[in-house]
């Protein structure tokens, strides 16, 4: 019985392993059960992560704020990127803060990361969700690339005045 281990070890490094049918299956279950138990309409889906974004204004700055639902786990010092891109144009942000860290979930195995990213107020009311291609957070070591789910009925990325955001309060 250990022969057959160590033989399995060599195959596996050399090879591959044969269940990644079954990690590709579990990934997709896991962000269905996000996607299931959320209200809100996400902009894009990576591998195990979700992404929600909407943007907010306090004292007349701009913010995109983006939560990562799923297994990014993450403590920053140093800030993170995002990138936008749509059909004719790529937004480069950074974020509001340099320190932020994920929040476990609980519920779903997970975490969630709360990310500001200073914004220009044109640059917010002229994202399209239609027009994005994908979303990629940087950050430490972590790049991960979102895509776009299709809604239907949803042509701006929570900027509709019911999903605005008022910080003043």
């Amino acid at each position: 019985m250990k022969k057959l281990k160590i033989i399995m070890g060599v195959f596996t490094k050399l090879f591959g392993r044969s269940d990644k049918g079954q990690d590709q299956l579990a990934d997709t279950n896991y962000i269905e059960t996000i996607l299931k138990h959320s209200e809100d309409q996400p902009i894009g889906i990576a591998d195990q992560n979700v992404i929600y974004a909407g943007y907010a204004e306090l004292g007349g700055y701009y913010f995109l704020q983006t939560f990562i639902v799923g297994k990014l786990n993450i403590k920053a010092k140093k800030g993170a990127r995002l990138i936008m891109v749509n059909n004719d144009q790529t937004l480069d942000l950074k974020s509001d803060m340099d320190e932020f860290e994920s929040e476990n979930m609980g519920v779903f195995d997970g975490y969630v990361t709360r990310i500001d990213f200073e914004i220009e107020k044109e640059a917010a009311e002229n994202i399209k969700r239609s027009a994005i291609k994908n979303i990629t957070i940087k950050v430490k070591k972590h790049t991960i690339t979102f895509t776009p789910l299709e809604a239907e009925g949803v042509d701006e990325i929570e900027v509709a005045e019911e999903n605005k955001k008022d910080l003043t309060n």
